[in-house]
């Protein structure tokens, strides 16, 4: 599977935090997943400063990317336990989303960081 638009790469990794999120019982508000998809690029995506307000007083930036890369982590060792492509979709959605600019990539980075790159630089 590749990904044809970075919104298909996106959906990919937003389905993979709430996933996570539910089998661990950890609560995102509306304002959370709305963040999820923020993006400067996505011309799909349409920005909601009020929830994106919302979220500065639930919670600072960074207690926010904490939250999502913990997730993010854990979705992916348990999706590479599991399912043998895992990493290689993963890989993908990244290089995909790489090619604009959203905020799940910065926590996909720091979660995974030189899990996704490849080892040779060809």
């Amino acid at each position: 599977m590749t990904f044809e638009r970075q919104a298909d790469a996106k959906r990919f990794l937003i389905e993979r935090v709430l996933e996570q999120a539910e089998m661990e019982g950890v609560s995102l508000s509306k304002a959370e997943r709305h963040m999820l998809s923020w993006s400067e690029s996505d011309p799909d995506f349409k920005p909601d400063w009020n929830l994106a307000s919302s979220l500065e007083e639930e919670m600072g930036d960074g207690e926010f990317e904490n939250k999502v890369t913990g997730l993010i982590r854990r979705a992916f060792e348990r999706d590479v336990a599991t399912h043998r492509d895992a990493r290689y979709l993963y890989r993908e959605a990244r290089a995909k989303l790489s090619e604009g600019d959203h905020y799940i990539l910065v926590m996909l980075d720091f979660s995974l960081g030189l899990k996704l790159r490849k080892w040779w630089p060809f």
